[in-house]
């Protein structure tokens, strides 16, 4: 059902974007370079003005050129998936491209926008008159989102201009793209500051707001990536295991939370604008049909189960199952035959059912986010109200489970971890065989494949383990051996993958305007 947070913070998206972006271009220069100060000097009066600028800085979350759409969609696909279409040859979803792709143009300018929204917000709330509580809570989600946004920043770009503070003349161009080490330590001081800040999770009774256990949880992935490459700091497993500690045992009366019994309700729900806390933590918010003010998404209509039926909830299905991810799965694991589908529909399916089902594996679509399961009519051909996971507690058990392994070997409060993430979608107790730190870390690399892919999380976690050129390229091979001679295509985009994607390109705008950027290698 629609919430509270969906009632104010969407109903009001077009206050608070306007307000967040007075004196914001169209253009992709960097961070939009039109200065705040000089348009609203002194913005924010009211607790309804901080409001709004508050969400004006969640509303990057579910930008199109980001969780709403492509970004989740394609820019974090690795070896779970392939594009599944003969006649695209050239984009990012077959890596090939160049710094002048609009896809990761836009990817990097609405980051940017994002924290400068959120660079201005801090800089004026201080002083705003409203109850300490809720601004206190307003700063911490304002300052982990900046934090996020920079996240996201160096985890596809590597080193990249950290700003903190707003813009403030418009000849504000020339910027040092900041040691990655640096803007890491920025993102966990932010993050761990915002803990204290924030609210609990069970205040809201939904995932679509900061909350300390969104907090704990991403401050445990960061902790995990900087253990990992590039940066391969070793001592930060101890800091994953301590933030992702926080959630597995918590103290002082602190929310609880657990896995549900069912795999696919937590997607089915999200497709129908329902929540369950105890399992997602953390979603971006998408609501609607575009039809009215509220902010819908494409997740389902790009990738999903192929739907050519409009009133159905039409779906392109671009993307099709790996069969390395299909042949992960035990035939008995649950999740298998919910996030690969057999099958697609086509026609009228309302009045005259028309399900067509495929033997090829390579045939099989992506198909954890299904239209079918939206509540919202009529359906948009292309917009959706589904809501995408960026935090559950199943992935904060694998981290956790990880972290506990490299910390502290193979013990049976790792071991339990990753038995509870598989007992749920019955899959078989592997404990026996995951009695060394080797066998351990192997297996928790494999669960999270299962349980998280199309997730946004698969490259993210290939590149930290330092193997993403590996796996692309076996998954090349599986392709071209095992896939039938029609759909061998589909080994393009890992034929074309190299070194140089672990990185995006600095955009090509970026390198004209800022005179102190440099292009990132093999770009």
């Amino acid at each position: 059902m629609k919430r509270i947070y969906k009632n104010y913070f969407f109903n009001t998206i077009k206050v608070g974007v306007l307000t967040a972006t007075l004196g914001l271009g169209s253009c992709s220069d960097f961070l939009d370079k039109q200065p705040y100060d000089i348009v609203r000097e002194n913005y924010y009066t009211t607790a309804e003005e901080v409001r709004a600028g508050l969400i004006g800085v969640y509303d990057i979350l579910g930008r199109e050129q980001f969780y709403g759409g492509t970004y989740s969609s394609f820019l974090t696909l690795a070896d779970e998936g392939a594009y599944y279409r003969n006649n695209y040859t050239a984009g990012p979803e077959v890596y090939n491209y160049d710094a002048a792709n609009a896809t990761i143009v836009n990817l990097w300018r609405f980051l940017y926008q994002g924290i400068e929204r959120a660079n201005f917000f801090l800089s004026k709330v201080s002083d705003t008159p409203m109850d300490e509580e809720e601004k206190t809570a307003a700063i911490g989600e304002v300052k982990f989102l900046r934090a996020y946004y920079y996240f996201i920043l160096v985890t596809n770009w590597g080193d990249v201009p950290l700003k903190t503070t707003p813009t403030i003349s418009v000849t504000e161009v020339d910027i040092e793209r900041t040691p990655q080490r640096e803007v890491y330590d920025f993102i966990t001081q932010e993050m761990e500051e915002a803990d204290g800040m924030v609210r609990d999770i069970q205040e809201y009774g939904h995932a679509g707001r900061i909350t300390k256990s969104a907090v704990r949880g991403v401050l445990a992935r960061v902790y995990l990536k900087m253990a990992g490459a590039p940066l391969n700091d070793a001592s930060k497993y101890a800091k994953a295991l301590e933030w992702s500690e926080k959630l597995v045992f918590p103290t002082g009366g602190q929310y609880v939370h657990s896995l549900i019994s069912d795999y696919t309700q937590i997607f089915k729900d999200m497709a129908a604008d329902e929540y369950n806390i105890e399992e997602s933590i953390w979603e971006v918010e998408l609501y609607g049909n575009r039809g009215g003010d509220f902010e819908a998404g494409r997740i389902g209509n790009l990738g999903g189960i192929l739907n050519t039926n409009e009133p159905d909830g039409y779906s392109y299905g671009f993307i099709a199952a790996s069969r390395k991810l299909f042949e992960l799965y035990e035939s008995a694991d649950e999740r298998r035959n919910w996030n690969i589908a057999n099958f697609y529909y086509q026609g009228n399916t309302s009045t005259n059912p028309k399900v067509f089902y495929v033997n090829e594996i390579e045939s099989r679509h992506m198909a954890k986010y299904r239209r079918d399961d939206e509540k919202r009519l009529p359906k948009n051909k292309n917009y959706t109200p589904i809501n995408f996971p960026l935090l559950r507690y199943s992935d904060v058990l694998l981290m956790f489970a990880e972290a506990e392994n490299e910390v502290n070997g193979a013990t049976t409060r790792a071991t339990t971890a990753l038995k509870e993430v598989r007992d749920r979608v019955n899959a078989s107790d592997i404990t026996s065989d995951v009695s060394t730190s080797v066998a351990l870390r192997d297996s928790i690399r494999s669960e999270r494949m299962r349980e998280l892919c199309y997730e946004g999380l698969r490259k993210f976690d290939l590149v930290r383990y330092g193997t993403f050129l590996t796996e692309m390229k076996q998954t090349q091979q599986d392709y071209t051996t095992l896939a039938p001679d029609n759909l061998k295509y589909m080994a393009l985009a890992f034929r074309n993958v190299s070194e140089r994607d672990i990185w995006f390109p600095i955009p090509i705008g970026e390198l004209t305007l800022n005179n102190l950027m440099w292009q990132n290698e093999g770009w």
